[in-house]
């Protein structure tokens, strides 16, 4: 009985040791780790393919170690003969070949053995691409996973064509509706110029003719002539002033050298901001668009001043370049960051469309600007070729 019982054994009690023992068996934790791997790189991999852009993970010496189905895809249209789908392959190695011919290319073998080195975070560019269908436009973007044990490199290239395609249309649309503004400024400004001005002045020499018969008239009589003809003044040189804000006849007469000069010494009145104008020679044999994008550039530039700026000072500058027409407007003031409006990507809230307005003007007469700021002020280069 007692070796019965020494022998016995409680059938709960084996089925606890079972379980304590098969959860620390080595074999069994080495499965289901196994098996975990693989369910979460099906995982991965089913993410990855479900991707529209073209991806590839490469190894820390930029070797490509796995792609995506939209990669693979978009190989075989290409005509890339393999069964590997550029697996194997040192991305880095194949643009750093193409670097001697492709700036791209350069750029982005100079970026990735950045990321590689760990000095870098991640990268971003478009780039055009002539694909089996046709020019496409892609943006590029490499970033690098925050992993210790394992580096890895996110190669991912996005068709961005059609959204390209609205920002041309767009580009265009904006482009025209400048181009009516415009027209319809110069029509405006010849409509105030040559009749509602006109029918001013004969108002004022109405008043001085009436004026000298009423000589003899009464006191109060006479102040109210005397007031009619100053208000018809006033107005008459509120609306010669419109009308060459609007568009300047000096623009289109003598040239923007004139107007540029007649705008600073006009804003100069108005608002007591010194403004200095300097004109070089060999300026007036640019194109009526080119003038007339160049002394808007100059307006806006100065109407910034005056509500941004707090300085003191403004320089208008025009000289010609070798192959252009260089207009530069500085100021003496607090500054802004410039960053984001010479990426193009200005915060509309806070620019209004003053800057992209002057930037979409320039890039249809294949021309540039640029916009340099800090605490000692702001300067404004805009350049226009000769030839449009």
């Amino acid at each position: 009985m007692a070796r019965a019982r020494s022998n016995g054994s409680d059938p709960g009690r084996q089925s606890r040791r079972g379980c304590v023992s098969a959860s620390s068996d080595p074999m069994f934790v080495a499965n289901s780790v196994g098996t975990e791997a693989v369910a979460t790189e099906a995982l991965l991999r089913s993410t990855l393919d479900s991707l529209s852009a073209h991806v590839a993970v490469l190894d820390a010496t930029g070797t490509i170690i796995a792609v995506n189905q939209a990669w693979r895809s978009f190989a075989i249209q290409s005509g890339y003969v393999g069964e590997d789908d550029g697996v194997g392959t040192n991305y880095l190695d194949v643009c750093e070949r193409g670097a001697p011919f492709s700036s791209d290319a350069a750029a982005t073998a100079k970026a990735l053995r950045e990321i590689i080195a760990g000095r870098r975070r991640d990268f971003r560019m478009e780039y055009p691409c002539t694909g089996p269908d046709g020019p496409r436009w892609f943006q590029l973007r490499i970033t690098r996973p925050d992993q210790q044990e394992m580096p890895r490199i996110v190669i991912a290239h996005e068709d961005i064509t059609e959204v390209k395609r609205v920002q041309e249309e767009l580009a265009h649309l904006t482009a025209r509706l400048m181009q009516l503004q415009d027209e319809e400024r110069r029509s405006i400004a010849r409509e105030l110029h040559d009749t509602t001005a006109q029918n001013l002045l004969a108002v004022t020499l109405n008043v001085t003719r009436l004026r000298e018969r009423l000589r003899t008239a009464s006191p109060a009589s006479d102040r109210i002539l005397t007031e009619t003809l100053a208000l018809a003044e006033q107005s008459l040189q509120e609306v010669r002033t419109l009308s060459y804000l609007l568009h300047p006849p000096l623009l289109d007469v003598v040239g923007l050298g004139s107007a540029l000069r007649w705008l600073g010494e006009g804003f100069s009145e108005r608002s007591g901001i010194a403004v200095d104008t300097v004109v070089g020679e060999g300026v007036e044999t640019l194109s009526r668009d080119a003038a007339t994008a160049l002394f808007r550039v100059a307006q806006e530039c100065l109407a910034n001043v005056h509500r941004h700026a707090r300085s003191s000072w403004a320089r208008i500058a025009l000289h010609r370049l070798s192959d252009g027409i260089r207009l530069e407007v500085s100021d003496g003031g607090c500054g802004f960051n410039a960053r984001s409006l010479n990426t193009g990507v200005e915060p509309v809230h806070q620019t209004g469309v003053g800057v992209s307005g002057m930037r979409v003007r320039l890039e249809q007469l294949r021309g540039s600007l640029q916009i340099d700021s800090g605490p000692a002020g702001t300067r404004v280069t805009a350049t226009v070729p000769l030839t449009q």
